[in-house]
This record gives C-alpha cells, sequence and structure tokens, in this order.
C-alpha cells in the first residue's frame, strides 16, 4: 500500500483549500460586514463563518469527495480558531510568544543578580553558601 498515492494527496490539496477558504471566508465577513454589523467583527462570531460555509458546501455537493475535504477543511480552520482561544483564556499560548515572561513563571522571581541553580558569584573554589547549596560553586545544573 503506497502512502503517497494519487487520492490521498488530492484529499490533502481539498483540505488545505478549506483551510485557506475557511480564513479568507472570516476575514472577509469581519472586515467587510463587520463595518455593517458590529457583532460580526469580533473574532468569535466572525470565526463561525467557515461552519457555515462549511455546512453550505456539504448541501451543495453531498457525495463530492473534494466538496467533503474542502468542508472538513473549514470546519478545522474554525475548530483551531476556538481550540486556541480556549488555550489562550486558560493561559496556555502555543502558537506564539509565551502567554506570560518566561522568567515570571520558570524562575519565580529569582533576579539577574541572584544565584539559581548554577555558579555562585564567589570563587569556583568556594562553596556557594548564599544560594544555601552545600556542592562546589562550579557544579550548578546550569553551570555552561
Amino acid at each position: 500500500m503506497k502512502f503517497l498515492n494519487k487520492e490521498t494527496l488530492i484529499d490533502a490539496a481539498s483540505l488545505g483549500v478549506g483551510v485557506v477558504a475557511g480564513r479568507a471566508a472570516t476575514n472577509v465577513v469581519a472586515s467587510k460586514l463587520g463595518a455593517k454589523v458590529p457583532a460580526l467583527s469580533k473574532p468569535l462570531v466572525a470565526n463561525l463563518t467557515p461552519v457555515a460555509g462549511g455546512i453550505l458546501t456539504l448541501l451543495l455537493a453531498p457525495n463530492n469527495r473534494y466538496a467533503q475535504g474542502i468542508a472538513n477543511g473549514m470546519f478545522a480552520s474554525a475548530g483551531a480558531f476556538y481550540v486556541d482561544y480556549a488555550l489562550n483564556k486558560a493561559g496556555l499560548n502555543l502558537t506564539g510568544a509565551p502567554a506570560a515572561p518566561v522568567t515570571g513563571v520558570f524562575m519565580n522571581g529569582v533576579g539577574e543578580s541572584d544565584v539559581f541553580m548554577g555558579n555562585a558569584e564567589t570563587g569556583t573554589d568556594d562553596y556557594a553558601s548564599d544560594s544555601y547549596d552545600f556542592t562546589s560553586a562550579s557544579t550548578g545544573e546550569m553551570d555552561f
């Protein structure tokens, strides 16, 4: 069984066309119709457009394989937006920059002058007593 046969590539292409069509429909509704109907300029409402477009595509061509792929892509476009929106609300931003500064989340307020899993400011032969570490100052995990 071939993995990349003609049918698989056509299905993938139609899915991609549906995603692009869903994004384009969302942008058109938000920009063009959003000026006339303010509720449509909100992303939560505007991203319902690909769902409506996917349903319409399935109604117009119910047994067409390409139409099903395009409709699935439109559903995926809307679904991806709402999942991303929910994750951002939960504090998880997987598509861009971290939702909170990395030092605020992982370092728990350790400043630039504080010792955190690395060398103490004293010599390498001394012990890092200011970090409450009883190993040699040069044996920290962050000793690069």
